[in-house]
């Protein structure tokens, strides 16, 4: 049971993949890295990166995605039909809130937790379609003060607002999600071994961020972070996008982008790492 649980935790967890009979060794979209990258074969004694498939985001998501655009309707009822709650305003203001708790907070959970160097800078908002809502409370604060059928304007902007951010959630969540994995010794990081472009960020292994990708990248910051499991040393490969979730750098949607050509051109590290320890890769025969 524990060498099956170290074998999914690279390949990912079949039940992952419902449509699925079983994990398999390559899955819709994934590519390969370049030949200058040294890859895990699937023998067991063998060095290089290996791609760790984490779980999908979209189902994470799904139920209270769903869920959000029935409060922002209901929300229209008190004002629409006055009088019917013991206090309409703050009736639709809670459901209100709701419903972009709904959309937001569940994916914000997607996140590693860990900074994300893929902002737009301090006001990048995203998913959150800033423009539209910030119109909406615009709005909302005229019909206080000037005419209360501008709160219909209000309505509307926050109607454009809740499917801009869901679009933009959706192009977050719709990419297949892994980390590319290189085993190592932990005293090897002491040397000089990041590859050209990338800038140390910590001066000896630990679990957390290790170095940076130094040019700009489109909505995306390339990272390399240390990765414990056991007695057993990695250094992550990961790409974060702006939303906070990681995406296989390794996938078809962005390896034929040319301006992420000189990130994957070359690995991260100028070494091919340990060996892979037997009880995390697939024997020949099953795959």
């Amino acid at each position: 049971m524990e060498a099956t649980r170290d074998e999914n935790w690279l390949r990912g967890e079949a039940r992952w993949y419902p449509r699925l009979e079983s994990t398999e060794s390559n899955l819709a979209g994934e590519v390969s890295p370049p030949e200058s990258w040294d890859l895990a074969a699937a023998d067991i004694d063998t060095r290089g990166w290996a791609r760790q498939r984490l779980a999908p985001l979209g189902p994470r998501i799904l139920v209270p995605l769903a869920m959000a655009p029935l409060f922002l309707v209901m929300t229209a009822i008190p004002l629409a039909f006055p009088g019917r709650t013991a206090d309409d305003q703050s009736v639709a203001m809670g459901l209100f809130i709701f419903c972009w708790i709904l959309t937001l907070v569940p994916f914000s959970r997607l996140s590693d937790g860990l900074s994300n160097r893929a902002r737009q800078g301090s006001l990048d908002t995203y998913p959150l379609a800033l423009i539209p809502f910030t119109a909406g409370l615009v709005f909302f604060v005229a019909h206080i003060g000037i005419d209360t059928r501008l709160g219909w304007f209000s309505y509307a902007f926050f109607w454009y607002a809740w499917f801009q951010t869901t679009r933009n959630i959706t192009v977050s969540v719709s990419h297949s999600t892994a980390r590319w994995l290189l085993p190592i010794n932990a005293e090897d990081l002491g040397r000089e071994v990041l590859a050209d472009g990338w800038t140390r960020s910590h001066i000896s292994f630990r679990n957390g961020p290790l170095a940076t990708w130094d040019s700009s990248l489109p909505d995306y910051a390339a990272d390399l972070s240390g990765v414990s499991r056991g007695d057993d040393r990695f250094v992550a490969f990961t790409l974060k996008h702006r939303g906070g979730t990681l995406h296989d750098p390794f996938s078809e949607s962005l390896t034929t982008d040319p301006r992420f050509a000189a990130l994957f051109a070359n690995p991260p590290l100028t070494i091919s790492g340990e060996a892979w320890p037997a009880r995390y890769r697939v024997s020949s025969e099953e795959e």
